[in-house]
């Protein structure tokens, strides 16, 4: 790296670095909190005040509603006064998710608040390669369908679900929304007339660090990769480029080999010992080739999580390798702001007196 470019990044890293320290920056984390806030309040003042009456008992009200784990949706409402009858012990509840002609149901469990009011709890797995709810990309607005015991006589009685329901997370995690297994995107919402939605997005192309294994020669990457335009043939395996940080060129390809149990996990082994330069410190990066021609590689980057400070829980320790000369190399696993793996060496300056 030319003195020139490395200068501009160290000034663009410590401005950065001033400017979230800065009070200014904290106002404007505040003011957005309070934003937030205030949205949400609004949001069920409206839902309260304005929907829920207008509704006439046609809508039950979201008190609880999430995203879990990247796609465990969660889900507990209360049902107006009056829409089941006294004793009523045989009438039975399922979710309801429909988009455009497709219509899913999974079950849901009725139960009593300390109140008296009768409310609505459901639990499902979206997927069906999670074995659970079959949701497609789209949108989906969600509802409830209560049907009584067939010797009642009584019609089954479909309800809306107003409101959104959305949890505030005050703790080290926050919700999920991305699933690990698929890679798609689970997202809770409501419509302009206050009806919770559920938006599945594809998932995007994207490699995820599964494991980092340390070795004295150098280092294993375990990698998973998902999305579209990932998919690896049969009998191929992803090419990986170990390349320098801001550099165009690889210092090293080589293909990765499969994982045992799942087509989408692969392993990578870096030779770090014959690819570090001892003269100065190097920041690497693993990257894949995209098979399209001018298309920006894929970098190999940090796994989806649900923690609010990662850097601080999920970033491997660091290590030391011997370089063919002879120099032990420090070498810092870490992670940018957008998730990329980098590889930070450093040559250890010999002690003097000290003998190889």
């Amino acid at each position: 790296m030319t003195a020139p470019r490395h200068a501009l990044r160290v000034i663009k890293k410590s401005a950065r670095i001033a400017l979230t320290r800065s009070p200014a920056w904290k106002v404007g984390q505040t003011v957005r909190r309070r934003v937030n806030t205030g949205l949400a309040t609004g949001r069920d003042t409206y839902v309260d005040s304005v929907l829920m009456p207008a509704s006439q008992g046609s809508a039950a009200r979201v008190q609880y509603a999430a995203v879990l784990d990247g796609h465990t949706l969660n889900l507990h409402a209360t049902l107006p006064a009056g829409t089941l009858p006294e004793g009523d012990t045989g009438t039975t509840a399922h979710l309801v998710l429909l988009s455009g002609a497709t219509r899913l149901r999974t079950e849901a469990a009725l139960g009593r608040e300390e109140n008296g009011e009768i409310s609505v709890t459901a639990t499902a797995l979206l997927g069906e390669r999670l074995g659970g709810v079959p949701v497609t990309p789209g949108r989906w607005h969600l509802s409830l369908e209560l049907e009584p015991a067939r010797h009642e006589g009584r019609a089954a009685l479909r309800l809306r679900l107003l409101g959104d329901g959305a949890p505030s997370y005050t703790g080290p995690t926050r919700a999920l929304a991305t699933c690990a297994v698929t890679g798609r995107r689970h997202r809770l919402g409501i419509t302009p007339a206050g009806q919770l939605r559920l938006t599945v997005a594809p998932a995007r192309a994207r490699a995820e660090v599964l494991r980092v294994e340390r070795s004295f020669s150098g280092v294993g990457v375990l990698f998973a990769i998902y999305g579209s335009g990932t998919s690896v043939a049969d009998g191929e395996r992803p090419v990986v480029e170990v390349a320098e940080l801001d550099r165009k060129h690889a210092l090293d390809r080589r293909p990765a080999e499969p994982l045992p149990g799942d087509p989408s996990a692969w392993r990578l082994t870096v030779p770090l010992a014959k690819l570090v330069d001892t003269s100065r410190k190097q920041t690497l990066t693993l990257r894949l080739p995209r098979g399209t021609r001018g298309a920006k590689p894929l970098e190999i980057g940090r796994r989806e999580h649900d923690l609010r400070s990662p850097r601080q829980v999920v970033t491997p320790p660091k290590f030391t390798v011997r370089a063919e000369d002879g120099t032990f190399v420090q070498v810092k696993p870490q992670y940018t702001r957008r998730g990329a793996l980098q590889l930070v060496c450093t040559p250890r300056t010999p002690v003097a007196g000290s003998h190889q």
